[in-house]
């Protein structure tokens, strides 16, 4: 009976040995699919703010200002210039070297011949040949001065002041040589007269001749206004 016993003990002992060898030393199981993520739980309430941190650098105190510099010396005022003699407003002269122009048509440019002045002003030519005589134009017979006589036309277009030259009594145009002419100088009177055209100049003209001055005579009506020669 004791033989008995100690023969199912020893065979209960090999199995738990067996068991426990199998379980050590057998192929691990695969491992299991992972479980589900569990609920986020409650944000947890903000922390109180931190304390500020100091300035990098504290500005210095503001330095004094400079003196201010010594103010430099006025300029002297320059030396007044001389007057100039007085001049008329309603009367201009304008002088044009012709001494190399040649041919039976001269035109002169003229700036000054605007369409305002052209419609309204009284406008005076003259022709010298040495500068010392002027003949007025235009005219029924211009003497050169040199025995040659010849007829003289005048047109008068914008900004340009036209010389037709024709032999005496005819229409046909006569050519005038380089130098036979030195200067041409035009008179502008402007006109006071309220009244426009043809009339305005004739008043004017009218007053010159009221007044005793040949229009004729270049120098006459230079006295008369007051103008250098």
């Amino acid at each position: 009976m004791k033989t008995t016993t100690n023969f199912i003990k020893c065979g209960i002992l090999a199995f738990a040995i067996t068991v426990t060898s199998c379980s050590k030393d057998g192929d691990i199981g695969p491992i299991g699919p992972q479980g589900e993520q569990g609920i986020q739980g409650e944000q947890g309430e903000q922390g109180p703010a931190g304390e500020d941190g100091e300035a990098l650098g504290v500005p210095g105190p503001q330095g004094e200002q400079g003196e201010t510099g010594a103010t430099g010396p006025a300029g002297e005022d320059g030396t007044n210039g001389e007057d100039g003699e007085d001049g008329n407003a309603n009367v201009a002269t304008y002088t044009y070297d012709i001494s190399s122009e040649s041919g039976a048509t001269i035109p002169v440019t003229a700036p000054a011949l605007s369409q305002e002045v052209i419609d309204n002003d009284l406008i005076l030519g003259y022709l010298s040949k040495d500068s010392s005589i002027y003949t007025p134009i235009p005219a029924p017979i211009y003497a050169f001065g040199l025995g040659d006589n010849s007829d003289i036309a005048v047109e008068i277009s914008l900004n340009r002041y036209w010389m037709f030259f024709y032999e005496v009594g005819t229409e046909n145009l006569k050519s005038v040589t380089a130098g036979q002419l030195d200067e041409l100088k035009l008179i502008v009177i402007e006109s006071n007269s309220t009244t426009s055209g043809k009339s305005s100049k004739a008043n004017t003209l009218s007053s010159l001749k009221s007044a005793g001055v040949d229009t004729n005579d270049y120098y006459a009506v230079m006295d008369y206004y007051g103008l250098e020669y």
